[in-house]
């Protein structure tokens, strides 16, 4: 499985409300007509964010992000043939400007790696989004090592993190970096890993800031350090599929 993750600001003059409205009824309705080799197409609309560090006077990064697309994929040939087809280049993607600030559009593709949680449970209720950047100068093999080292600290010494029932670690694909230009501003860093964190609602979406906070102090000491908290955000969000290709039955079932 491979996936390309977007995330999204809405363009200037846009009210979040009709963003989402658009995104669903009508990029959403474009983009289902022909799903070509599109496994499942998801949407998770924001309803809050921190972006930085309180560390940080001012901000280090772009803010605001309305939404995050997740395309899915069972290959890249693919991910590759669903982006080149007429389709997507004269349908799909042209109507991102009837929504997006396509500047700041930030894109990656990467591969999950599932994270044990002490209580997991099936997702129906909220989600975080939490993009990073890797500190300066920390291959990435070494940032994904850690980054899962921290996950696991999070688990052992942040007690608020058991209401946390689904963990993923979207790891970058660097070699798919260069097909980003299409989808990306130019300006916009290409982020190394995004965790999916899923709990049961909003309620209890709020220990996330305890797991925060642990991966923080796992990232204080220089000998673990991974991650680049000024450079690095997360988005509160819910869920929302947009196509979901189903299982053709077998002959004869």
């Amino acid at each position: 499985m491979i996936k390309m993750l977007a995330a999204i600001c809405r363009r200037p003059g846009m009210t979040h409300a009709e963003y989402l409205a658009y995104i669903v009824h009508v990029h959403g309705a474009i983009a289902s007509e022909n799903p070509l080799a599109m496994r499942r197409y998801t949407q998770n609309h924001v309803f809050d964010a921190a972006f930085g560090s309180t560390a940080e006077a001012a901000h280090a990064m772009v803010a605001a992000r309305d939404s995050v697309t997740e395309l899915y994929f069972d290959n890249a040939d693919d991910m590759r043939a669903t982006f080149a087809h007429e389709h997507v280049r004269t349908k799909v993607g042209p109507d991102g400007a009837n929504f997006s600030d396509t500047s700041v559009a930030l894109s990656m593709v990467a591969t999950e790696v599932e994270q044990p949680v002490t209580h997991p449970a099936i997702f129906s209720g909220a989600k975080v989004l939490h993009y990073l950047r890797a500190d300066a100068g920390i291959d990435l093999a070494v940032f994904f090592a850690r980054w899962e080292r921290a996950h696991a600290h999070a688990m052992a010494t942040a007690p608020a993190a058991a209401a946390l029932r689904r963990c993923v670690h979207h790891r970058q694909l660097p070699q798919f970096n260069p097909m980003l230009a299409y989808f990306s501003g130019s300006e916009v860093p290409v982020y190394e890993g995004v965790g999916s964190l899923y709990f049961d609602n909003a309620h209890t979406i709020g220990a996330f800031r305890a797991y925060e906070n642990a991966l923080l102090a796992y990232n204080a000491d220089p000998a673990t350090r991974f991650y680049a908290p000024a450079q690095s955000f997360f988005l509160y969000a819910t869920e929302a599929t947009i196509y979901e290709r189903r299982a053709v039955a077998a002959v004869g079932q």
